[in-house]
């Protein structure tokens, strides 16, 4: 009988030091490094061509906006790389939030740099709406900083590419408890693109000039709103943030195949745009023009959603939707050949992935 009274007793206290062991969360009011609570937020980046997590590698800023179950605005948690205190660097990084028990929804937008240091730059920024508490989430948007000059509303980037812009959001209810903690993924997409356009003579390579030829980008995207879907009543116009020439390392030749004297040239210019939409409708696609400024000849005119997304029919394992592909890529070369003032063709590619495509001009 005392073999069993023992035993007995042994089971009441290992049970009782189980129910303190999960209840002394509860009764932990200053250190709690040991029994984690609240919500844990994680980030992927894997929405790109190379169906790989970059995050920890692009993004060097995260906001987190908080919204109630009924999607009203609580608060707003930010961390960023900083110096050598590089947080969001770690592959296995997590955001912790020290929410009280109940279910939110969120908002995420991220930077290469912290949202306050990229408003500092001199370049052209997006701009966040501010929320007051209670506000809706679908009150958040970004509008992209323009001028209007002659009628029309100009990015001036000052010589400087855009800054890289994420988004992400969760609209399902996630639900963070008392006594246990919280982990939830965020999965981001990246909205600005960057597109590198050059022109070669085929007539007389050796008389290319960047400086002869005007470049634009014209499209609707200069407002992002809460969802990531575009507000496109307002036209912009994108210009190079860089120009060059380059020379050809291959030799000159004339149309009949006679060497020239001199160098070839190749121009070049270095775009950067906020996200581009593939329309069922061509004509509200964004249209990327050239003219030689010179004769005044618009010597390149295309649909560039269209262009880009023709590249989409060399991956040959993975299919892709036109918007999705325009969505997940975000670094464009476009090589045009011009003879005089008319487009051969043109080449398309993204360098990280070795694809291309020629498209003759006819087929544009």
């Amino acid at each position: 009988m005392k073999y069993f009274s023992v035993m007995r007793l042994v089971r009441l206290c290992l049970a009782a030091l189980s129910v303190w062991g999960f209840t002394s969360c509860s009764l932990m009011t200053e250190d709690r490094e040991d029994c984690p609570i609240g919500l844990y937020l994680s980030f992927r980046y894997d929405y790109n061509l190379e169906r790989a997590n970059m995050f920890s590698d692009h993004v060097g800023g995260v906001d987190v906006y908080v919204f109630d179950e009924q999607g009203k605005y609580i608060t707003r948690q930010s961390e960023a790389n900083i110096l050598d205190m590089k947080p969001l660097a770690d592959p296995s990084y997590m955001m912790h939030m020290d929410l009280q028990p109940g279910k939110y929804k969120f908002i995420v937008l991220a930077g290469q740099d912290a949202y306050d240091k990229l408003q500092e730059s001199e370049r052209a920024h997006f701009v966040r709406s501010e929320l007051q508490s209670g506000a809706d989430m679908t009150d958040l948007d970004i509008r992209l900083e323009t001028t209007e000059q002659g009628g029309v509303l100009l990015v001036e980037n000052k010589g400087l590419p855009l800054d890289t812009l994420w988004h992400g959001m969760e609209i399902e209810p996630v639900e963070v408890f008392a006594e246990k903690p919280t982990y939830h993924t965020v999965s981001l997409v990246r909205d600005t693109k960057k597109i590198n356009v050059t022109l070669r003579e085929l007539d007389d390579p050796s008389q290319m000039d960047v400086a002869n030829y005007e470049m634009t980008i014209t499209d609707r995207n200069a407002r992002l709103l809460w969802d990531n879907a575009l507000d496109e009543h307002q036209t912009v116009v994108y210009t190079p943030h860089a120009t060059w020439n380059t020379d050809d390392r291959t030799p000159a030749f004339d149309p009949n195949g006679e060497p020239i004297e001199g160098i070839g040239k190749i121009a070049h210019a270095d775009f950067m745009t906020s996200r581009i939409l593939y329309h069922e409708n061509a004509a509200d696609d964004g249209i990327l023009s050239v003219v030689n400024k010179i004769t005044g000849v618009e010597v390149i005119r295309v649909n560039l959603p269209d262009l880009l997304s023709r590249l989409r029919t060399s991956e040959d394992i993975y299919r892709y939707t036109e918007q999705e592909f325009l969505d997940r890529g975000y670094d464009y070369q476009l090589d045009f050949f011009l003879k005089g003032d008319r487009l051969a063709y043109v080449n398309i590619s993204i360098s990280i992935l070795g694809w291309s495509k020629r498209v003759q001009f006819e087929d544009l």
